[in-house]
């Protein structure tokens, strides 16, 4: 196997307003899938748990099935500790990949159908990047 084009990358920050805020760019591919529910753990434990957990998904260049369990694995935590999860400015082929493997709803909370041509109706879902960190 070959390392992807866009190396992925996590950043983690907590906002005053109990938000923790993701952002994510690149490939999230096979060889850096395990660095987004790592980046995340440490900071959904008990007592400590944020009041929500908003992922920033426009700098990603690639989702590939090891980062849909990526993001899968973030749900579970995020729900085990009572966080809600949001996925904020998802490109095009994200909600394409969630919608053609069930996973949209799932992740997304909104319960949308594909065109004809795989895209939501909304096109890059949730609108204007979040304020926060």
């Amino acid at each position: 196997m070959t390392a992807p084009d866009h190396a992925f990358g996590v950043e983690v920050a907590a906002a005053p307003d109990g938000i923790l805020y993701v952002t994510l760019a690149g490939d999230l591919a096979w060889d850096g899938a395990d660095e987004l529910p790592d980046a995340v753990r440490g900071r959904l434990g008990p007592g400590s748990a944020p009041a929500g957990l908003r992922v920033d998904c426009a700098g990603l260049t690639l989702c590939d099935s090891t980062g849909l369990s990526a993001l899968l694995a973030l749900h579970r935590l995020a729900e085990a500790a009572g966080v809600p999860l949001r996925l904020d400015r998802r490109p095009p082929f994200l909600d394409r990949l969630l919608l053609l493997t069930g996973t949209y709803e799932h992740l997304t909370g909104r319960s949308e159908t594909a065109g004809p041509d795989g895209d939501t109706p909304s096109g890059t879902a949730e609108g204007p990047r979040p304020s926060g960190p």
